[in-house]
């Protein structure tokens, strides 16, 4: 008798959603997540019928990622812009309103970095380094410049906290961060408490952001997201185009 062979479907009950480290909406304790972002992504994806596959990354990779888009993921938000609205998914609604960002400095640099009056001309001074998340925002302006890869801007850093760990190894001159997480560093990282912040720099206010997906996700997926995001009464967010 012949021997029958099975064929294992592709798993379709489970969404890959991208973590990292990101107090305290999501913190990492033990490889495992948890937090208020965490909560409300198992809601979202339970909702839809399906369950969360967590997958760690960083928040460069998890922009690769959705740059490719061949893998079906979903991620934590993002800030939807037109520009990652052509290249990623995101879900019309609004997930959470992400604190500001702010400049950090060193006290011994503060007049120094306040004398340029905006980050867009503060990028451009060859004789300070900066250093931002190659898959950050910043604004127009410092977005367009910083494309040129100036050799006085490093891109390495992977987490905010990264960044100002890397001020203060005197590895660059200033970095932008939201300021919840200049906060959070503060309580965890006691040292980050000698940095200074250069407040109505030119840098973002508080904005919203959205769930953004691959756009691999397919049809199927994305209705049953939205649907589960209408139920749960997120607002709507109008997507950038």
């Amino acid at each position: 008798m012949a021997l029958a062979t099975v064929v294992r479907a592709e798993d379709t009950s489970a969404l890959t959603v991208t973590y990292y480290h990101y107090p305290p909406d999501i913190m990492v304790n033990g490889g495992k997540p948890s937090g208020r972002y965490i909560d409300a992504l198992e809601a979202i994806v339970s909702g839809a019928g399906y369950r969360v596959h967590w997958m760690a990354s960083s928040i460069d990779d998890e922009a690769n990622i959705l740059d490719d888009g061949r893998r079906v993921i979903c991620t934590t938000g993002r800030m939807p812009t037109a520009e990652r609205a052509a290249k990623w998914y995101f879900l019309p609604f609004q997930f959470d309103v992400v604190a500001g960002d702010i400049v950090l400095t060193l006290p011994e640099l503060k007049d120094r970095i306040k004398m340029h009056g905006h980050i867009s001309k503060l990028v451009r001074n060859s004789s300070l380094t900066g250093t931002l998340l190659e898959s950050g925002i910043y604004g127009a302006e410092v977005d367009t410049f910083i494309s040129t890869n100036p050799g006085w801007i490093l891109r390495t850093g992977t987490t905010d906290f990264q960044l100002m760990n890397m001020l203060l190894a005197g590895r660059a001159h200033y970095t932008i961060v939201p300021e919840n997480q200049w906060l959070e560093a503060q309580k965890m990282l006691p040292r980050t408490n000698h940095l200074v912040a250069i407040p109505d720099f030119g840098t973002h206010p508080p904005y919203p952001i959205a769930i953004a997906c691959s756009k691999a996700l397919s049809t199927d997926m994305r209705t049953r997201l939205t649907d589960a995001m209408a139920q749960l009464e997120y607002p709507r967010l109008d997507i950038p185009k």
